[in-house]
């Protein structure tokens, strides 16, 4: 009775890894589109409605839950505050889910929003659109290759250790 219950806990175990390495890899993958529809929303903002980056920003994340939403929510908290440093927006994306190369980016990005005229703020938008662009399909690839075969692979690992013990 010992080892049955030995190797359904190790079957739990293994499928509960399996599902949060799936679990990251949907979390980035979210991530990254979601940044990029931000600078989506931004672009036409600041193009057509001319408005400034404190309310385009409040206004995509009012109403949203996502990894996405959390920094930029903490963008808005540096923009309501007034005056903060690029140093401030590395703190605002400090997150697991992202590699240095992307915090610096996405850092970059939020700390030149506002500080220029409208050409070149939607120039350097399109530009960080280009870097993030291939990471993002990057990262939605890794996703459908790795996160569902992670989770299938942990059910699988999970029985064999259950057999094994059993």
């Amino acid at each position: 009775m010992l080892k049955i219950l030995v190797g359904a806990l190790l079957f739990v175990c293994c499928g509960y890894v399996g599902y949060g390495v799936n679990a990251y890899y949907r979390r980035r993958s979210s991530l990254l589109t979601e940044i990029l529809g931000y600078i989506d929303a931004l672009e036409k903002g600041i193009s057509f409605l001319q408005s400034p980056p404190l309310e385009i920003t409040s206004s995509y994340v009012a109403d949203r839950k996502s990894d996405a939403v959390k920094i930029l929510s903490e963008y808005v908290k540096l923009l309501e505050k007034g005056a903060f440093s690029k140093q401030d927006c590395m703190l605002a994306v400090n997150t697991k889910l992202l590699t240095g190369y992307e915090k610096n980016v996405v850092a970059e990005m939020l700390f030149s929003l506002g500080r220029s005229d409208l050409d070149t703020q939607l120039a350097e938008l399109s530009k960080y659109r280009a870097n993030l662009t291939p990471i993002s399909e990057s990262a939605k690839q890794n996703y459908k290759k790795y996160g569902a075969l992670s989770f299938k692979l942990g059910i699988l690992a999970g029985l064999a250790a259950m057999l094994l013990v059993a």
